[in-house]
């Protein structure tokens, strides 16, 4: 198992999130309720990590690094649409 690579799929997924976030900012979309551009990003993220933990469990720091485990958790946080997957993990 390559855990360098799946620390980067995840940390690839958070920074998706935050650029989105940015954009919605800069164009005032953010204060107006849930976005459906932000929701479908963070379930698609929810998604591929999904795929991610049933393939090699967790992803801890021991696995694939502070950052990219911070990155899941920043994940499964935005995934409110996804409260099943959010209890499961």
């Amino acid at each position: 198992m390559n855990y360098s690579e799946i620390a980067n799929e995840i940390i690839k997924l958070k920074n998706k999130d935050l650029e989105l976030r940015q954009k919605l900012i800069e164009q005032k979309k953010l204060s107006h309720g849930y976005a459906l551009e932000m929701e479908n990003l963070h379930i698609s993220n929810a998604k591929k990590l999904n795929t991610i933990i049933d393939e090699v469990g967790f992803p801890t720091v021991e696995k694939v690094g502070i950052e990219a485990s911070e990155s899941a958790w920043l994940i499964i946080q935005h995934a409110i649409s996804e409260p099943e997957f959010m209890k499961n993990v």
